[in-house]
């Protein structure tokens, strides 16, 4: 017997669209691999490459290979979280998602190739297995494929603190470094084809660079702010607001995204965590709305006033163009209410019609609500919609429909935990909202 979703498990996780991936973002990262396999494929080389079970087996297992060693590469560049990455997919959840996915392709690329060159061995001299997997380049390159599917396995299906998996993550590093030297000192690429092997050490040096701007680096080099804990305010059970005070210029952001925060206090360890932005821009304090559901989470109420605070950011592209759309309905479960607070409170909604649904557990459960009713009834074009699950249900498309109207022309934002919008976008695209009006959200950095 399955248990019900709960609509407030949803750790305070900035939020980014979750639609499908911009066309230039899927052309400027698959891009990269094409040029290897092109220089390959124009070898001497190839000319009798397929002539032989052999050698048709080793040319692909070499072309999986080189796939695999660049998207590689292109995936330690997206982890890197530069900014001007970000924008070309419109939000780091995008970036996320497809980093994870890439992550996949390249254990499958690396599994290929594995496969492959022992399999070209074996066709033509099964006694040689031995001696070929002895070969240092060779043994480095099997290190790296066992690492490298270790740490993909971990991220996958371990369930471990934030913490341990930053740390466990940073590793991919010194795989990717195993794996460099295993490309650059195993022969036969070099001495078929000197732009290739060029091309190769470049991706190399991208590769690397990029592992170490995030991982040893980015406090020196990534642009960060400077402020101090004004004070923790217990807004419910297990939710806190943190209030920031700014120590040198305040950071700039649109409403709707969210930052990473490091906290210097023996109460909360010194990993960066990401949480929403609920302050508007025009807010002298940045607060952030946070529901303790780890070991971070947890500590932050005993955080001491006065404490420093580095953050980074802002990311997030939830509210892109929403300042441009007059019909709009607001999907909030849970602690997802944290964006649109920092919507609702810095947007001038008397020109806007907006239907706000807020689902939770239980009409307790509903965080801010006393606000959120006082901006609805000083506001003719907002509607607060209280949707408590254990009395009303889950929500529904056809009581949107019902309550909303015509869903054709509204612009449809959602936040909240996987449950509630694996249930709620399918029925919202049955409904005829279409994929460019329907914008949901979530954020995890883990799958």
């Amino acid at each position: 017997m399955t248990s019900e979703p709960q609509i407030d498990d949803l750790e305070d996780p900035p939020f980014v669209t979750r639609q499908s991936l911009h066309g230039p973002a899927w052309f400027a990262v698959l891009l990269p691999s094409l040029p290897p396999v092109l220089l390959w494929l124009v070898t001497p080389a190839m000319t009798s490459a397929f002539q032989t079970v052999p050698g048709a087996l080793r040319s692909l297992g070499l072309l999986a290979g080189l796939c695999a060693y660049v998207t590689f590469a292109t995936n330690l560049l997206l982890g890197a979280r530069l900014p001007w990455i970000e924008r070309l997919f419109r939000s780091l959840d995008r970036m996320y998602r497809f980093h994870r996915r890439l992550g996949i392709a390249v254990g499958c690329l690396l599994t290929f190739h594995v496969v492959l060159m022992l399999g070209s061995v074996v066709a033509s001299d099964p006694g040689g297995l031995v001696s070929v997997l002895g070969e240092p380049g060779v043994a480095v390159g099997v290190g790296a494929l066992a690492g490298f599917a270790t740490i993909v396995a971990l991220s996958l299906f371990g369930r471990m603190r934030h913490e341990t998996f930053q740390r466990m993550h940073r590793l991919i590093g010194v795989v990717f470094v195993a794996a460099a030297v295993h490309v650059l000192l195993v022969p036969g690429v070099a001495a078929q084809s000197s732009p290739l092997h060029a091309y190769l050490v470049g991706a190399s040096v991208v590769g690397a660079g990029a592992w170490l701007y995030r991982s040893l680096l980015w406090q020196q080099l990534v642009r960060r702010h400077a402020y101090r804990v004004a004070r923790i305010t217990p807004v419910h059970d297990d939710i806190n607001e943190l209030a920031l005070t700014p120590v040198d210029d305040p950071l700039r952001f649109e409403p709707g995204q969210f930052v990473f925060i490091a906290i210097d206090d023996d109460a909360v360890t010194r990993e960066a965590h990401p949480f929403s932005i609920t302050s508007g821009p025009q807010d002298t304090e940045l607060r952030l709305v946070i529901k303790a559901l780890g070991d971070f989470t947890s500590g932050l109420a005993y955080v001491s006033p006065g404490a420093p605070v580095v953050i980074e950011g802002p990311y997030g592209g939830f509210w892109h163009r929403g300042h441009d759309l007059r019909r709009q309905v607001w999907i909030a479960g849970g602690i997802g209410v944290t964006p649109f607070l920092a919507m609702a409170r810095s947007l001038d909604l008397s020109d806007r019609e907006i239907d706000f649904y807020y689902c939770t557990q239980t009409a307790e459960s509903a965080v801010f609500l006393d606000e959120l009713t006082d901006l609805a009834d000083r506001t003719p074009g907002l509607r607060l919609v209280t949707v408590p699950f254990d009395t009303e249900g889950l929500l529904t498309a056809d009581r949107v429909a019902a309550t909303s109207g015509d869903l054709l022309r509204r612009q449809v934002f959602l936040c909240g935990p996987a449950p509630m919008l694996d249930a709620l976008v399918p029925q919202l695209s049955a409904a005829g909202v279409g994929r460019d009006r329907l914008h949901y959200e979530e954020f995890r950095l883990r799958g």
